[in-house]
């Protein structure tokens, strides 16, 4: 019995990733003009500690993001893209 409580026990610090809270969020972006845009707006927003996955897309002006809710939020993801020259807001 106590063999298992000690396995238990070792194995409570690798459940942390599986139990992090993803979240995936749309951002419309302004001033892309080209085709290169996307690649930094994409720099920008991956900078952004937590983040784990950005899509941009210059056909429809949008950013999607996944990232963890535990190290950032949407304010400080559209924050870095403004601070690169693109200003962005969650779509709804």
């Amino acid at each position: 019995m106590h063999r298992i409580a000690a396995v238990s026990l070792m194995l409570i610090p690798l459940a942390g990733p599986v139990l992090a809270s993803e979240r995936v969020t749309v951002f419309a972006i302004e001033n892309m003009t080209c085709a290169l845009c996307p690649f930094t707006v994409e720099k920008a927003m991956r900078g952004v500690d937590g983040v784990k996955e950005v899509t941009v897309n210059f056909e429809s002006k949008t950013a999607t993001v996944v990232f963890e809710e535990s190290k950032t939020d949407a304010g400080a993801i559209a924050k870095a893209s403004l601070n690169a020259g693109y200003p962005a807001a969650t779509e709804k």
